[in-house]
């Protein structure tokens, strides 16, 4: 995957504007020559598509809550066999809004409390990547329950 060092930024600093100049990011594997950067930036991959196999990658999505409302969002995840997400970050007004597959219930019960809304009126959150997969050639949709 070739990527733009220029780029490099912290993982909760992507805005929709970045996934949607660069709708694929991975975390960085070495320190770019900045001492500032640690395991929690991310760099742009240069590619519209979600590779066939790829490690600790940012997935710029759209995701609808269970109400209905629609969020940009990132998926978290690797692709190995497909698209396995471990996470999924809402990009709210307020800020973004994470869910994690390890987060314990009070986790869940705060990232709730910042969006208002009952665990009804989110979950099942389905999504679909703005990637296409460079095995389907198509967009990966799913849902986080």
């Amino acid at each position: 995957m070739t990527t733009s060092p220029t780029t490099r930024k912290p993982v909760d600093q992507l805005s929709a504007v970045d996934l949607e100049t660069f709708p694929i990011w991975e975390f960085v594997s070495d320190d770019g020559g900045n001492e500032d950067e640690d395991e929690t930036w991310v760099k742009p991959v240069l590619t519209q598509n979600i590779p066939t196999i790829g490690y600790a990658l940012c997935i710029a999505a759209a995701a609808r809550l269970a109400s209905g409302a629609i969020y940009p969002a990132v998926l978290f995840g690797d692709a190995v066999d497909g698209l396995v997400v471990s996470g999924l970050a809402l990009l709210t007004t307020e800020g973004r809004v994470l869910f994690h597959a390890s987060d314990a219930a009070s986790d869940t019960r705060r990232a709730l409390k910042r969006l208002g809304l009952a665990p009804h009126d989110v979950f099942p959150i389905e999504f679909s990547t703005r990637a296409t997969s460079a095995a389907t050639g198509a967009h990966v949709f799913g849902r986080w329950e």
